[in-house]
């Protein structure tokens, strides 16, 4: 039994999906969200980055009513189009071959919104804006604000991001270690307008990729005609770029097709500031049955595989279905939790590194295409027995330490295959252990979404 409020601190995209859940199961919930309300407030300018809503971000959207409303918001992109110097027609390199296999660009704040929407029509959901948290106090069991007012809790959740005050409690109370592993390389976000007529400017249906090696720019569309863009570079890239005329030669340079649509690039790379890349990995997820953390403040990952709040969101399904087993012994819910959870995270963490590589120069490496082209179709010989890494990351719910596994024996198969053109691949395949069934809610009908 809970002694006292049950209190999530974020409200964010696993705050409110994790508050809907709890009032599923019948708790009242209380939130407290450091920001104003997103819903009356422009809060993220120059800080979104896009999110790719696929396969394991969609299923408890599914599991929660709410994925008609996200529907409406999201455009689906059904490859990556690779923009090449010198080439006006810019390669689109399908993400999979089957029509269900597509992942949908939406707007953060917007998806946010209607699950803060969703959570507040529950009746059981009372969300506090603009309320900072300093601290956990688990020897009074309250939560410390930045004003120094206090509130009681029975439970809480941290569900504050990568800089989870709950968990830094957690962890000066001895209950868990954890370290973030900051990349060298930076991001900041632009704006590619829409056409005067509100068209977009390029393809909405694919991601559009800039490779260069050591850096990239991508571009994900948004429903209003324009295009969230993003430039990740070396941090000593960034320093370079310190004044205008810096960055125009830059982008004419390196980018040039994008440039020539965007009048007022240098002045929002001036006025847009530039956000930091690491990875976080906590061990250590609960404290007994009174607190525990989800989402970004237990796993953090680098955006380059698109699964950030993908795994967030499939990690909140996992924490309620846990509650569920086990409601009278939470500290073993969450014991269980964190033992199923924690491998995948680390997986998908180590697979978003590795994907920066392949998004800024494998894309256009002749001998990651071929091995790309081999295992598509060895996927539609084999369909029971392979699957690309890619996809099975994206379109299933297949663990993620799973998935780890399996594309490293696919990997070295394709690659025996490429050296040797007489090897048996059929024969490798086929002695691959058959793919698992899928989620119940992981039903390509279901996931066709627009």
């Amino acid at each position: 039994m809970i002694d006292g409020p049950v209190v999530i601190v974020g409200a964010g995209q696993a705050g409110a999906l994790l508050s809907i859940y709890l009032a599923r199961q019948g708790h009242d919930v209380q939130m407290y969200e450091s920001r104003p309300d997103l819903r009356r407030t422009d809060i993220d300018a120059g800080r979104s980055i896009n999110l790719a809503l696929a396969t394991r971000g969609i299923v408890p959207l599914i599991d929660v009513g709410v994925i008609e409303h996200v529907d409406a918001i999201t455009i689906p992109m059904r490859g990556r189009m690779v923009h090449v110097d010198g080439d006006p027609t810019p390669d689109l390199q399908p993400y999979g071959s089957q029509p269900h296999e597509v992942i949908h660009s939406v707007s953060r704040t917007d998806l946010n919104a209607i699950l803060l929407d969703a959570a507040e029509a529950t009746g059981k959901v009372n969300i506090e804006f603009d309320a900072p948290v300093s601290s956990i106090n688990f020897d009074t069991s309250s939560i410390v604000f930045d004003d120094d007012r206090t509130e009681p809790f029975g439970l809480v959740f941290g569900a504050d991001g990568a800089g989870s005050r709950v968990r830094k409690s957690m962890a000066q109370h001895g209950a868990s270690e954890f370290v973030t592993d900051w990349l060298d390389h930076d991001y900041k976000e632009l704006t590619l307008p829409p056409n005067a007529d509100g068209s977009h400017r390029i393809d909405p249906n694919a991601l559009h990729i800039w490779p260069k090696g050591e850096f990239m720019l991508i571009a994900l569309a948004n429903p209003e005609g324009d295009f969230t863009v993003t430039l990740f570079a070396p941090k000593a890239t960034f320093e370079e770029l310190s004044f205008p005329e810096a960055v125009r030669t830059f982008f004419e340079t390196e980018f040039a097709d994008f440039t020539a649509l965007v009048p007022d690039l240098v002045e929002q790379f001036e006025e847009n500031p530039t956000g930091s890349l690491g990875t976080l990995r906590a061990t250590g997820w609960h404290l007994d049955d009174r607190a525990v953390i989800v989402g970004d403040a237990a796993h953090a990952i680098v955006p380059f595989h698109g699964q950030g709040m993908n795994a967030a969101l499939e990690s909140v399904r996992a924490l309620d279905r846990h509650m569920r087993d086990s409601p009278d012994d939470l500290a073993l819910a969450f014991a269980n939790y964190e033992a199923e959870r924690k491998p995948d995270a680390d997986a998908i963490a180590d697979m978003a590194l590795g994907n920066y590589l392949e998004m800024r120069s494998g894309v256009v490496d002749p001998d990651y295409l071929a091995k790309r082209e081999l295992a598509l179709e060895l996927e539609q010989r084999h369909p029971d027995h392979l699957r690309p890494r890619y996809n099975m990351v994206m379109f299933s719910t297949m663990p993620y330490a799973e998935a780890q596994q399996r594309a490293a024996a696919q990997a070295d198969i394709i690659a025996s295959s490429i050296a040797d053109p007489g090897v048996d691949v059929d024969s490798l395949v086929l002695a691959l252990p058959a793919l698992p069934d899928p989620d119940p809610l992981d039903d390509p009908n279901a996931l066709s979404i627009r």
